[in-house]
């Protein structure tokens, strides 16, 4: 008994088939990984995928009729190349968008001043005490003359040249004037790719702020950076002077008014976390509807409007926060989790996130390659798969 017990312990191998939705992240996750090291051709990664779907697909009709296992290796080959070569190609295709026409003019204006108008949609501040403002630019000045182009640009304001206006709101459009600044392309393999990042998030341009002509305020509702503002402003009225950036930090995840001693204090006690806004505060707003849902069982089409409620509760908080990797995930995999409540399906958490995770590269595939993505989903797969080991002992 102890020598099959042995046996058994060293044959162990992972159920993948008790979980598809794993097994298919971790093939598109690899075949992104292998486009981000190699850099091929979409058309290469397209034909190959064509290949081994016709592979598959003769592979398991063979299986079928004849039942031998060399045609059933061959759909299983096919199968599993065929998850990476979509991986690989959908990161290719990503990768391989142009930078915008506007984008590679003004780039060519490298070190001159220009002046730019359009809608603040981020205010950060780094650690260099340098403020980043994000800014999605509609029209551009060329001694005056105005070129109406869209794109994002990210402007750099130093507090010691230009103090950071104190009428500056999310969504406020600004008119100012910024020289261009390089963006560099990384220099050693391991080095920080701020370029790479940058166009991660749509910015292929930066310039640093010499001036700020006018700051007009936004009252289009039609846009996030309103509703974000809005509360920012909801807890400002409701905290005092001292607790409200640290309420909006706990609550939304706005960083932006902590100052560094506090920032310093978090991090020395290890509670850093809790400031970036993930799966607690998404637990902490899905707890009521989690106690309500018997309530919509007992309506007439109670589960429908449940659900509705509830993707429209998730996505106006993801949105709030800014659709930050961690919101997304703890979003997708509360959502599927109330889900299956509702709709009384069956709910495995290690399947759920990595449905999470396929839906999120599917939207952005270099997000694979953030750290929120990968802390992310690497402490939520270290709680599911080593606290029932540890509640069993």
């Amino acid at each position: 008994m102890d020598l099959t017990y042995v046996s058994i312990r060293k044959t162990y191998r992972f159920p993948f088939a008790s979980y598809p939705a794993i097994r298919l992240a971790l093939l598109f996750a690899a075949g992104i990984i292998l486009d981000f090291q190699f850099d091929i051709l979409p058309a290469l990664w397209i034909a190959i995928f064509a290949f081994s779907a016709i592979l598959y697909l003769s592979g398991e009709a063979i299986y079928q009729k004849t039942l031998k296992t060399s045609a059933y290796h061959f759909a299983i080959a096919g199968y599993l190349v065929g998850v990476m070569a979509f991986g690989g190609a959908w990161h290719s295709i990503f990768n391989h968008q142009k930078v915008p026409v506007e984008v590679q003019v003004i780039n060519k204006y490298t070190w001159q001043e220009l002046t730019f108008s359009g809608e603040v949609y981020e205010i950060k501040q780094s650690s260099s005490g340098n403020f980043q403002i994000d800014v999605r630019v509609d029209t551009m000045f060329f001694e005056s003359v105005p070129w109406p182009k869209s794109f994002n640009l990210r402007a750099v304001l130093n507090p010691g040249d230009l103090a950071l206006p104190e009428n500056l709101d999310l969504g406020d459009r600004m008119k100012f004037t910024a020289p261009i600044y390089p963006l560099k392309r990384q220099q050693n393999p391991y080095e920080f790719n701020y370029k790479s990042y940058l166009a991660s998030k749509g910015i292929y341009a930066q310039a640093g702020i010499n001036d700020i002509l006018n700051i007009t305020e936004n009252h289009s509702v039609w846009r996030w950076t309103f509703f974000r503002q809005k509360v920012l402003d909801v807890i400002e009225n409701n905290f005092s002077e001292e607790t409200a950036p640290l309420a909006k930090a706990l609550l939304i995840g706005y960083k932006n008014e902590l100052g560094r001693e506090t920032k310093t204090a978090f991090s020395r006690a290890g509670l850093s976390h809790i400031m970036a806004v993930s799966g607690l505060h998404v637990g902490f707003l899905l707890a009521p509807f989690w106690l309500l849902i018997p309530f919509f069982w007992a309506l007439k089409y109670g589960r429908q409007i449940g659900l509705v409620l509830l993707i429209a509760l998730l996505f106006f908080y993801a949105g709030l926060t800014g659709f930050s990797a961690s919101v997304m995930r703890a979003s997708l995999a509360g959502g599927f989790l109330m889900y299956g409540r509702l709709f009384h399906k069956i709910r495995d958490s290690k399947n759920l996130m990595a449905v999470a995770a396929l839906i999120i590269l599917l939207i952005n595939p270099a997000a694979l390659f953030s750290v929120s993505f990968q802390l992310s989903f690497a402490a939520v797969y270290i709680i599911l798969l080593i606290a029932p080991v540890i509640f069993r002992r």
